[in-house]
């Protein structure tokens, strides 16, 4: 019997992004004869799909790693391939730089493929039975440049060796993977065979449905049959319910296989007996691994799968020999053999190679169960719940969110939406702003401006997919929601005091606090059964005396809830698609109106960039896969084989149907003689030349502007890089300054004051919308990236803005597009017809104030909301700790948590702290 061991990593990686205690590893590599930084050499988990590339600089970094050993694999071409075994630890980060060495001489393809004889090719041909295999798997997957592979006399008589300096691409049709494999060893003998090295599996695209159904079953069977998980089934007790039917030699039975029958029935009881071990399963250290007693050989029968070369003439199955050295297995909870130089194999088992392999980061358990899963209505539905920074709001305010997703089933979760879609609609069932945002591992958050123009108090704030209009708006979510203006408030009877917590507590460093005071709270979750629970949180802190604390309706509970859908009912009745990104869609047609396969270029922006499509015999054109932020404006062309221009015609996506509840409830509010948020009284002086001219242009939510700057004026340098010096040339007192040594520039409308998050800059918004700025990013970037040639009008308030809260202090620079870059106007028209369109909301940022590095005062800080942190994620004990500062009030601040755990289970909790 020979022994096989594949030597790859010994252990399994499931990256959970919402919910595990993840680590980062980074580095640099470099050439270790010269010292040069090596860019575009891949660095890769080894045996997974995890991987990256080094940047220009020769670094990289891969994130989101589950804590705990692993091994990394380097592998740049005419460099000798490296491997690193590390250890990872929660929320940790590693750093991991190498220098590699260069070959000493390195030949050319060309070189290479010249020196290869007969001799070389029989060796390949025997190498690739026993790298590949010899199955239906191995007959589809080919060695893309076996030219690297040299085989050198082996030093053992009757031994087979080979070695390659390069990596070895490998592509495998069967399972759909490339794999790249750094070989470091190889070695066949009529006692011994085994394969040592590191590769890097990445997913083949699919050429159509039917090709990605085909692997995702291929995949799933290769794995049902695999070691790995006939150890993970023996574990569960369920290995024979699983197919796999353990039998060893009976005491005084044929000890030779060659002195049976080729009947298994006839052998059964004679020569092998069912195997029993008392007992099976032992723990072991550390926790989650196990060791298997299994002694002796062990014949593995696994009957559900299928064998053409029968060893028995009544058992048409695969069947298979496992010898173990000491008799002992060590294996984790999934069925990862933590011993394999001990493990021997021959049958079956032995044949599969390289073509069977699957990446350590395959999740199996998900994949079985897509496979046997009905596509039905029940297990199809998503729902989603908006858990809000604060419970109401003023005109003027930011809204931010996060948004959980509960599923018919979870693991259908990546085969459902990835666009949201977040909506406030008033009581007249009017859609106000109309937002998109992506939708990743079940999660979306997000931020937009309500509009200082809201003075109807009752609105709604609803959210919901595409694929979720198929089930009706009673899936959606609708939130009734109260918009006010700075001088109404609701009345203190509208106030609640108790709350229904689930599954969490509260613990704080300081129940009562003063102002300005630094404030620590530690949370601890546990689920139904009250074991800690990881989860993904979100919290908000604001003040309960300028917010009164009122009912949140609905609750999360109520919203996830899943829909009692029968059964029988099937996907084929849906008329909504799943939305798995930005698509935008039209037609080709002649001027009698049939439709015409025909080139469509699509021109970006202005002719910035430029998109080559194919419209179909129909006519039909779409943009596909996009991602992007903001508005993008779109031209599109088409013409004949003579070059005459055709009708290009684009298609709107029909807006979904209002439904509003028929008695919503909504706080009563009072009016007050002073406005909850003070109006800046900041005197203006200004010259008569500079006062704005009367304009047209409806009440934005800065009001009236200090200064109008008409496009013309900006376009006579026709540079975005002078745009910055002429919309500052022409407002008095505005300056232009040069951040350190980076070169970036920084504006200042007046002297300024520094706000929470630390800038002296005005806010710059775009028709309305305002564009963020902080970090590495200023007021000018965002400037420069408008092209001068598309304004309208430029605004300038130098005065602060209190309706932008915090980031209006030092102003607003408000850029206007011409009209025509507005309106998307008629969308069918001969030879080029335009349009603009909206991408995902850009991300706002949340500001906190931290008083212990701020350098500059603040003068009054009447902040609502306090503390706003939708990315929180409890350790492997359930808990997280946080902190945060409150303002100048001196009443109670109420905390509020929403949370999901890794099961589902939903966790909330309010609490009151700063009682007085």
């Amino acid at each position: 019997m020979k022994q096989f061991l594949l030597s790859f990593l010994v252990f399994f990686i499931t990256v959970f992004y919402s919910f595990s205690q993840t680590g980062t590893i980074t580095g640099q590599i470099k050439d270790a004869e010269t010292g040069e930084t090596l860019p575009f050499c891949s660095v890769f988990v080894n045996n997974t799909t995890i991987a990256t590339v080094t940047d220009m600089d020769g670094k990289y970094t891969l994130s989101g790693l589950e804590a705990g050993p692993l091994e990394l694999g380097f592998s740049f071409m005419g460099y000798v391939a490296e491997t690193r075994k590390v250890t990872l630890n929660p929320g940790g980060t590693l750093t991991i730089s190498l220098s590699m060495k260069p070959f000493a001489q390195e030949l050319s393809d060309v070189e290479i493929k010249a020196s290869r004889d007969k001799n070389w090719e029989r060796d390949l041909r025997k190498f690739q039975n026993l790298f590949i295999g010899i199955d239906e798997a191995a007959a589809k997957t080919t060695i893309l440049n076996p030219w690297v592979i040299d085989f050198p006399v082996a030093a053992e008589k009757g031994a087979f060796v080979a070695k390659a300096d390069q990596p070895i691409e490998i592509e495998n049709a069967f399972l759909g993977y490339k794999i790249t494999f750094n070989l470091k060893d190889f070695f066949d003998s009529p006692t011994n065979y085994r394969i040592a090295g590191a590769a890097r599996f990445e997913e083949m695209k699919p050429e159509s449905d039917i090709q990605k159904s085909t692997w995702e079953k291929n995949r799933a069977d290769v794995y049902r049959k695999s070691p790995m998980n006939m150890f993970r089934a023996i574990l569960k007790g369920s290995s024979e319910r699983e197919g796999f039917y353990l039998y060893g030699d009976k005491a005084g039975g044929s000890a030779s296989m060659n002195m049976r029958s080729d009947i298994f029935a006839n052998e059964l009881g004679k020569s092998v007996v069912p195997y029993k071990a008392d007992p099976l399963v032992t723990p072991t250290s550390p926790p989650g691994t196990y060791l298997l007693n299994l002694k002796g050989r062990i014949e593995i029968h696994y009957q559900k799968g299928f064998a053409q070369a029968n060893t028995y003439k009544d058992a048409p199955y695969p069947i298979s020999w496992l010898e173990v050295n000491k008799g002992q297995v060590k294996v984790k909870d999934n069925g990862m053999v933590l011993n394999p130089e001990d493990v021997v194999f021959s049958g079956d088992m032995d044949r599969k190679r390289i073509s069977n392999l699957l990446p350590l980061d395959y999740n199996a358990e998900k994949a079985i169960l897509l496979q046997d899963l009905a596509k039905t209505a029940r297990n199809y539905q998503e729902k989603v719940y908006l858990h809000t920074d604060k419970p109401y709001y003023y005109a003027g305010d930011q809204l931010f969110f996060k948004g959980y997703f509960a599923y018919g089933n979870p693991y259908v979760r990546d085969e459902l939406s990835k666009v949201l879609h977040v909506e406030v609609i008033n009581s007249d069932r009017d859609l106000l702003i109309e937002k998109k945002f992506p939708i990743r591992d079940g999660i979306a958050v997000g931020d937009f401006y309500l509009p200082d123009t809201l003075n109807g108090e009752k609105y709604f704030l609803r959210a919901y997919t595409n694929w979720m209009r198929n089930y009706g708006p009673n899936h959606y979510f609708l939130q009734p929601l109260s918009i006010l203006n700075p001088y109404k408030r609701i009345i203190n009877e509208e106030a609640t005091s108790t709350w229904t917590n689930q599954g969490i507590s509260l613990q704080t460093d300081k129940p009562v606090f003063g102002s300005r005071e630094k404030v620590t709270l530690t949370l601890k979750l546990t689920d139904s059964k009250g074991r800690p629970a990881a989860t993904t949180l979100s919290v908000g802190a604001w003040d309960a005396e300028q917010l009164v604390p009122i009912l949140r309706y609905p609750e999360m509970n109520q919203s996830l809830d899943l829909a009692e859908v029968p059964e029988n009912l099937g996907l084929d009745r849906f008329s909504y698609p799943v939305e798995k990104d930005l698509k935008f869609s039209g037609k080709v047609a002649d001027e009698k109106g049939k439709g015409v396969a025909t080139d469509v270029t699509a021109f970006v922006n202005d002719f910035q960039g430029m998109i080559d499509l194919q419209s179909n015999g129909d006519g039909n054109f779409a943009l596909e896969e996009m991602e992007f932020y903001g508005p993008m404006r779109l031209g599109f062309s088409a013409s004949d084989k003579k070059g005459k221009p055709l009708r290009v015609s684009l298609e709107m996506p029909l807006k979904a149907p209002v439904s509003l509840p028929a008695e919503p409830y909504f706080p009563k509010v009072t009016t007050l003689a002073k406005p909850i948020k003070i109006i800046d009284q900041q005197e203006e002086v200004t010259t008569s030349a500079e006062k704005p001219k009367e304009s047209n242009a409806s009440k934005a939510i800065y009001g009236s502007p200090d200064f109008i700057i008409e496009g013309e004026k900006l376009t006579k340098t026709g540079s975005s890089m002078d745009l910055v010096n002429s919309i500052v040339g022409n407002v008095p007192g505005a300056q232009v300054y040069l951040v350190g040594g980076t070169g970036q520039q920084s504006i200042r409308l007046r002297g300024g004051a520094v706000s929470a998050r630390g800038s002296m800059e005005p806010v710059v918004m775009l028709d309305g919308v305002v564009l963020v700025s902080g970090g590495l990013s200023t007021a000018a970037d965002n400037i420069r990236s408008i092209n001068p040639f598309d304004i309208d009008r430029v605004e300038v308030v130098s005065r602060m803005v209190p309706m932008l809260g915090d980031q209006g202090r030092n102003g607003v620079i408000a850029i206007y597009l011409k009209d025509n870059m507005e309106k998307v106007g008629d969308l069918t028209g001969i030879g080029m017809v335009e349009t603009v369109i909206e991408g995902y909301q850009p991300p706002g940022r949340f500001f906190e104030i931290n008083y212990s590095t701020l350098t500059t005062p603040i003068e009054k800080d009447d902040r609502q909301t306090l503390y706003w942190n939708p990315y929180l994620v409890t350790d492997e004990k359930g808990e997280l700790t946080f902190s945060f500062y409150s303002n100048d009030s001196s009443g109670p601040v109420i905390i509020e948590v929403r949370g999901l755990t890794v099961d589902g289970e939903v966790i909330k909790g309010t609490f009151v702290l700063n009682k007085k």
